[in-house]
């Protein structure tokens, strides 16, 4: 039986048998597109060349379509590259280091050496071929649409990027995080330099899963801290806004993810997630990011997953705090009136207040005096 690959999603290639597709035919072109409106490949390999041809698929490694081009061409001359199909959906703005976040989707398809089509979808990738096409020249040309993959998947370390959904894809965005220079033992309370050496255990652990929880009063330094984490690791961290935390339960996020394992997600005040099966509400999502910080699944993700949250800890579901599941759970208080006071100083605060405080507070409580430009003279958490 035939296939027709089907490039409506980015992962995985699925497939459509062409008998169905043929059975389904009301129209010379009505099995050309898919319901995305996508070309067919397979299907054009076929009308192409009349035969039906053998694929081989790749995933996540493919370089930029421009590069792909340039070499494709030094390789084979230019009278047998031939691009065919050209697609590209801008939406964020490019950088010079990663030209691939100019793109909300790439698409393109070139026909090699007169009877071999390159399918490109992002960086995901597949080949059409005749079964007499030299092994050789298959792994040329995966050589050359990779090129230095390897590089490439180390400049995205340091990388902090925000979950979106959009055109009924789930895509990442990319952001950079300012650095925030913080010392533990200064600006947090006695006991979370053990902690903060467990977390960092943990994130470097390859084929680990789990959940790490972060709780407590508001402006207390959870949000710092994983500023903090970004910067000081070697791992990709993922946000999920809160407003998508219900997608956890979506058909398409799981494969979608899969892109992405051993990587950090952050999810900050979920208290609505955590909660959601004491209150009597679906409690899918919930399930869901349960199963990708334990179990097969978590086996199978290698997920770390880091939640905030301000509510009582007798709230959260009882099932986030399973042995082997949680990794660390921390609660962030008041800095205790010692080191708030020594904190103050260090700052060279006008007022010293002698009491427990929060960072919030104390980076903050000399918002309101302004210089003589009108600027403030500190502003956040910077020091």
């Amino acid at each position: 039986m035939g296939f027709i690959i089907n490039f409506g999603t980015k992962m995985p290639f699925s497939v459509t048998s062409i008998q169905h597709r043929a059975a389904c035919n009301v129209g010379p072109d009505a099995d050309f597109y898919d319901e995305n409106g996508n070309i067919n490949s397979r299907l054009l390999y076929f009308r192409m060349f009349n035969s039906i041809g053998h694929v081989q698929m790749f995933y996540n490694t493919a370089d930029q379509p421009e590069s792909i081009q340039e070499r494709l061409i030094s390789e084979f001359g230019a009278n047998n590259i031939e691009l065919i199909f050209s697609l590209t959906i801008n939406k964020n703005k490019a950088s010079a280091d990663f030209p691939e976040e100019s793109g909300f989707s790439q698409e393109r398809i070139w026909m090699v050496e007169k009877n071999i089509l390159l399918h490109l979808l992002d960086d995901n990738f597949a080949f059409i071929f005749a079964a007499e096409t030299p092994t050789a020249t298959l792994s040329k040309l995966k050589e050359l649409v990779e090129g230095n993959a390897d590089e490439r998947s180390k400049k995205k370390l340091h990388k902090f990027s925000m979950v979106t959904h959009q055109y009924g894809v789930f895509e990442l965005e990319y952001f950079d995080i300012k650095k925030y220079e913080i010392d533990i033992n200064k600006q947090y309370n006695e006991g979370f330099a053990k902690a903060d050496a467990r977390i960092r255990e943990f994130l470097e652990q390859k084929y680990k899963s789990g959940i790490v929880l972060l709780h407590g009063v508001y402006g207390s330094g959870k949000t710092t801290y994983i500023r903090h984490l970004i910067n000081e690791t070697d791992k990709n961290f993922i946000y999920i806004p809160i407003s998508m935390v219900s997608s956890l339960n979506d058909p398409d996020f799981l494969p979608f993810i899969t892109q992405y394992r051993d990587s950090v997600l952050i999810i900050e005040d979920c208290e609505h997630l955590i909660q959601a099966r004491k209150q009597g509400s679906s409690s899918s999502a919930l399930v869901n990011l349960l199963n990708m910080g334990d179990g097969l699944l978590g086996d199978a993700l290698q997920l770390k997953i880091i939640t905030t949250f301000n509510s009582d800890l007798k709230d959260i579901d009882p099932a986030l705090l399973r042995k082997g599941r949680l990794v660390v759970r921390y609660f962030f208080d008041k800095l205790e009136k010692s080191k708030a006071v020594a904190l103050q100083k260090e700052l060279g605060r006008k007022t010293v207040l002698d009491e427990a405080m929060t960072l919030a507070d104390i980076y903050n409580n000399d918002d309101n005096d302004l210089t003589g430009n009108g600027e403030r003279t500190s502003i956040g958490f910077k020091r």
